[in-house]
């Protein structure tokens, strides 16, 4: 392994095929989102004296004057990072470009926690709970789009061995989610009387994470912001990724495709706003929509 990333790799596309649009969704049945999606690039940049600040932004502070003789990368991580995140970010970047540098960042989160420990990288981690200069600081640019293949390294030494034959589903985190999911706690009763594994992500111990994924033959993925997740899927695995009708991306679709899975969309109702009645108690955010369960249930049972 090196200290010294290679040089980025330009900018591409990816062609993504045609995919049969299920749910409810009026206007946009017959709309599976771009049939072509960029692929996030990195560009590697090279900091001497250099101020970390805990969200992994790389900006000096003339107020820094204390350097720690340490080189280092930059890492967003902590409680607003989800698992999926993490996965796709710097730090599979650096995985593939075998850095030997020490990461930094916000203070971990449990999973991630499990991550760098599994890794063999959690030792050298220095957790900022302020900005902090370093002698030497390696921050990647990773421009718009979806993950690329460089997150496959860091995948595959993830990646549990297939066994067991469940079903599973990974909802939206309240603390991250774009729409609020109206119906959630109905949806999530419906799911485990189906027998359904709801797996939790960033509350679920790695090795029952990594299980879950590599075991699950059908997963519904209602949270993009997790599709870095389906790079622990076994080959083949039927992914039905649910979003509001108007806001389908191309992560996970992205995502299917490096990895070899079954990806299929499921519209569900368009974001709406209560206007004549107050927001739920604990709301985030305003707009909110629901997944039809009955819609849900008759594709289930194709």
């Amino acid at each position: 392994m090196s200290d010294e990333p290679s040089a980025p790799a330009p900018p591409n596309f990816l062609d993504l095929a045609p995919a049969q649009v299920l749910g409810s969704a009026r206007w946009a049945r017959r709309y599976a989102g771009p049939r072509r999606a960029r692929l996030a690039s990195i560009t590697w940049r090279q900091a001497a004296n250099a101020v970390v600040h805990p969200d992994g932004r790389v900006a000096d502070d003339d107020a820094i004057l204390t350097e720690q003789d340490a080189a280092v990368l930059a890492l967003p991580a902590g409680s607003a990072v989800t698992t999926g995140q993490f996965l796709t970010g710097p730090l599979a970047a650096a995985f593939a470009a075998n850095l030997t540098l020490s990461f930094c960042g916000a203070p971990l989160s449990p999973r991630q926690t499990d991550i760098l420990a599994k890794l063999g990288v959690l030792r050298g981690y220095i957790a900022l709970s302020a900005p902090r200069r370093f002698t030497r600081v390696t921050a990647p640019d990773i421009a718009a789009g979806a993950p690329g293949p460089l997150i496959k390294p860091l995948a595959d030494s993830l990646r549990a061995p297939a066994g067991a034959n469940i079903r599973a589903a990974i909802l939206p985190r309240r603390e991250t989610e774009k729409f609020r999911l109206t119906n959630r706690a109905s949806l999530t009763a419906w799911l485990r009387a189906k027998q359904f594994t709801v797996i939790e992500p960033e509350t679920t111990r790695l090795p029952e994470l990594q299980s879950s994924l590599a075991n699950a033959s059908l997963l519904i993925l209602a949270d993009p912001t997790q599709s870095g997740l389906l790079g622990l899927c076994a080959q083949g695995t039927k992914i039905l990724e649910i979003a509001p009708e108007g806001w389908l991306g191309v992560e996970a679709r992205v995502m299917a495709a490096h990895f070899a899975l079954d990806w299929t969309p499921f519209l569900a109702a368009p974001p709406s706003y209560p206007l004549q009645g107050p927001l739920p108690f604990g709301s985030l955010v305003p707009c909110g929509y629901e997944v039809p369960i009955r819609e849900l249930a008759k594709v289930l049972e194709k």
